[in-house]
């Protein structure tokens, strides 16, 4: 049994509190660093030729993770630290995309997927990464915990919307 967060619905902020609050609080409310696509992927190449991020892209690479996941979180976390705004984060997209398919053909790795898999591919992935960092068997027995889970909540469901939107469901009957 997964352990819920309680969770108190009056515990939010106040309808229109984000536009009383301190302006250019937050990196991504100020000016970006770069305003050109080429500085920007400038900066890109250089983060990703760290020694220790250059060992992680291949290893996730090597494990199945998408090019075009990665690609999402390197430009939200530039866009997150400042680097860029929305924008230029958009037109980055491809640029990044192409430095990291040249990081894991460099790297030697035969089969690079460059479109997010599916669900049933994504839980093959993270077992892959598990194994590959020597997780515990705490670990893997948690995760058979959620899918059995899910397998039985995907039944349930499945059930419920055998009958139609508005029809009852079998316990209201």
């Amino acid at each position: 049994m997964p352990l819920e967060r309680q969770q108190n619905p009056f515990d939010a902020p106040i309808a229109g509190q984000s536009l009383t609050d301190t302006p250019k609080n937050y990196k991504w409310e100020n000016p970006s660093r770069f305003t050109s696509k080429e500085e920007a992927s400038v900066f890109i190449w250089d983060k990703l030729n760290n020694k220790d991020t250059l060992a992680k892209v291949i290893l996730m690479l090597e494990t199945g993770v998408s090019v075009e996941s990665l690609t999402r979180v390197i430009i939200f976390s530039g866009f997150i630290e400042g680097a860029y705004n929305v924008d230029l984060g958009v037109l980055l997209t491809p640029v990044v995309q192409k430095m990291i398919f040249a990081i894991g053909k460099a790297a030697g790795i035969k089969e690079i997927k460059l479109t997010r898999p599916k669900q049933k591919e994504i839980q093959k992935v993270l077992k892959d990464l598990y194994k590959s960092r020597d997780f515990s068997r705490d670990i893997a027995d948690r995760q058979r915990t959620v899918e059995k889970e899910d397998e039985d909540n995907d039944e349930d469901e499945m059930e419920d919307n055998s009958k139609g939107l508005m029809s009852k469901r079998m316990e209201e009957k």
